[in-house]
């Protein structure tokens, strides 16, 4: 504290409006005292403001206040982020993006000479006939067993590329798995990080018509890997995906437990998806930059946003899309897929407070539903097995090397 003509002057922070020793006091920019809690600096210019004002995080490495945030970084569209250097555009696309977005959403079209978002729909090598559009968004097709009632249907993107950028077996891979439109099990559609492929997508199924009724589907997976040259586990492009049904949870504290299961076992989850992605699908999204704690609210309520290159993206309005498997043609791996969805579901359905703070969403209690449940999980239950090993060193809390892991 500081006197003036023995009047003793307190100073408060002006943010937390805690009183400061008056030697110790920080003073911004424009002349208000703050704490050092309640201080932050721009990361370019160096400027003394306070929490309170608007910064930016540039680059995903510093934060700067909103002036020179304004003044020298670009907006990038795509994944929603500040960044400095060269900006790009596509043919297709209004969005700005940075270039490491650009290189990886956008591809190259040589007849056209042009860059495009959604991938080039002119069919210069005639498989455009069959790969629609990456906007394109039928009517879905629910399909479940007969006699069977339920509100919980998945939905699987399974990304395939041809091998060498064959274009002429592309066309002619298209031709052949058009038979699931035609059978309205899925459709194909084309995506801008696939360098030459397409993806599958296929319509809402519940559990049981994946695992013992999808045969059509099960047929052209094996048939692109045996017969037309495609692949997807060998590829550094392509991702498997699916698609929860939000009508099938229990109400946003059912899919808060769900999302804590996830995220709280992240190095089970990546063993058994296959991959560990920091970008495709992020597990660090749900930490607070600020205070480093975790937090599932924003993930939650889908009208806060959210980074939909997720584990767990929350932001479509029908499903939550669990982005963390591995791209895979073969069927076992695919249903061991929807088996996990499911049973993370089914698993976090009906568990109260006192279950979860007693280790309720544990590695090994989860690992231990599966095996309990394994007539209903044979693809799943069989993968847990091929990697028994590994999973009690994570239940042990060891550390696993991350090429160890990974296998289809």
């Amino acid at each position: 504290m500081e006197t003036t003509d023995e009047v003793e002057i307190k100073y408060k922070c002006t943010v937390c409006t805690s009183e400061l020793d008056g030697s110790t006091v920080i003073e911004t920019d424009y002349g208000t005292p703050v704490c050092e809690n309640c201080m932050r600096a721009c990361g370019r210019c160096d400027a003394v403001m306070t929490t309170n004002d608007i910064f930016h995080l540039v680059n995903d490495d510093a934060y700067w206040c909103e002036n020179c945030t304004d003044a020298s970084a670009h907006f990038c569209d795509e994944h929603e982020g500040w960044f400095t250097g060269y900006t790009y555009s596509a043919e297709d696309s209004n969005n700005l993006f940075c270039e490491y977005c650009y290189e990886n959403y956008c591809s190259w079209c040589d007849d056209c000479e042009a860059s495009y978002f959604h991938g080039c729909n002119i069919d210069h090598e005639g498989a455009g006939r069959h790969v629609h559009d990456y906007s394109y968004r039928p009517d879905p097709i629910f399909h479940s067993k007969d006699g069977e009632s339920t509100r919980l249907y998945f939905g699987v993107e399974i990304e395939t590329e041809v091998r060498g950028a064959d274009y002429d077996a592309l066309r002619e891979a298209a031709e052949y798995a058009q038979i699931l439109e035609n059978e309205n099990v899925a459709y194909l559609k084309s995506d801008g990080s696939l360098e030459c492929g397409f993806e599958i997508v296929t319509h809402p199924m519940s559990h049981s018509y994946f695992t013992d009724s999808a045969n059509p589907l099960w047929r052209v997976v094996r048939t692109l890997k045996s017969d037309y040259n495609m692949m997807s586990w060998g590829t550094r492009t392509c991702g498997l995906h699916v698609h929860i049904s939000r009508a099938g949870f229990n109400g946003g504290t059912h899919q808060h437990r769900f999302l804590q299961l996830v995220y709280n076992n992240k190095d089970l989850y990546e063993l058994l998806a296959g991959r560990s992605s920091s970008h495709w699908a992020k597990f660090d999204d749900v930490i607070n930059p600020r205070d480093g704690k975790k937090t599932f609210m924003h993930k939650v309520n889908r009208d806060t946003g959210s980074d939909r290159y997720s584990a767990v993206n929350t932001n479509n309005r029908q499903t939550l899309e669990m982005r963390i498997f591995k791209g895979s043609l073969n069927p076992r791996f695919i249903k061991s897929a929807v088996d996990l969805a499911h049973a993370s579901v089914e698993y976090t359905r009906i568990m109260n407070v006192r279950e979860v703070v007693n280790g309720g969403l544990s590695c090994a209690k989860f690992i231990q539903y599966i095996r309990d449940n394994k007539a209903t999980y044979e693809s799943l239950y069989d993968r847990v097995i091929m990697h028994n090993d590994i999973i009690q060193r994570i239940e042990r809390k060891e550390h696993v090397l991350a090429s160890s892991k990974f296998s289809e």
